[in-house]
């Protein structure tokens, strides 16, 4: 990220972060900044834990039997749900591992 765009983020940050600290909601911009990455990552998850199971519950599988199945013989509308499903099982990968590392409890 450019110096600019980093000042930029900081400084839009601490702006949204001003009235709720000063109202006491927040002890800090740094308390703010971490609760907002918290609560961001947790809703991620959760969107792809969503995602996961729309595909499961459609096929009756996980998604590594799903890939199993089609190894041989795929339709194309498999193929593309195949393609979404794989995306949402590394996301969902990402996001566990930025809950880990953030010491977020997902």
């Amino acid at each position: 990220m450019s110096s600019e765009i980093e000042a930029e983020v900081l400084t839009e940050l601490k702006y949204a972060a001003k009235p709720l600290v000063e109202l006491g909601l927040y002890g800090s911009t740094r308390e703010f900044i971490q609760e907002i990455t918290s609560e961001f990552i947790k809703h991620k998850i959760e969107f792809y834990r969503k995602q996961l199971k729309v595909f499961e519950k459609k096929y009756g599988m996980s998604f590594s039997a799903f890939s199993k199945k089609l190894e041989n013989n795929a339709s194309i509308p498999e193929e593309d749900d195949w393609m979404e499903w794989e995306a949402a099982e590394n996301m969902m990968g990402v996001w566990k591992q930025a809950a880990k590392e953030s010491g977020t409890s997902a």
